[in-house]
């Protein structure tokens, strides 16, 4: 049974890779403008993907937007 520590741990360590997706994501997207079409197709992608996994569709899509808008503003 894991222990408060090792939780703790655990969170700590996907948290950071969490980080460090965004901002491998960010540089991807540097440069990039994505079209309306083209952030409506990735937010899709998002929502499937949230609903395959059983994850909360209203949450999932205001993080995806978030995630979006991050690359957005980097390709400016």
């Amino acid at each position: 049974m894991m222990t408060l520590v090792d939780i703790k741990e655990q969170i700590e360590s996907i948290d950071q890779q969490i980080i460090n997706l965004l901002e491998e994501r960010t540089h991807a997207c540097s440069g990039q403008n994505l079209s309306s079409d083209e952030e409506v197709e990735m937010l899709s992608l998002w929502l499937e993907e949230a609903a395959e996994k059983g994850l909360d569709d209203a949450r999932m899509e205001k993080i995806a937007k978030f995630v979006i808008a991050m690359c957005r503003d980097a390709s400016e």
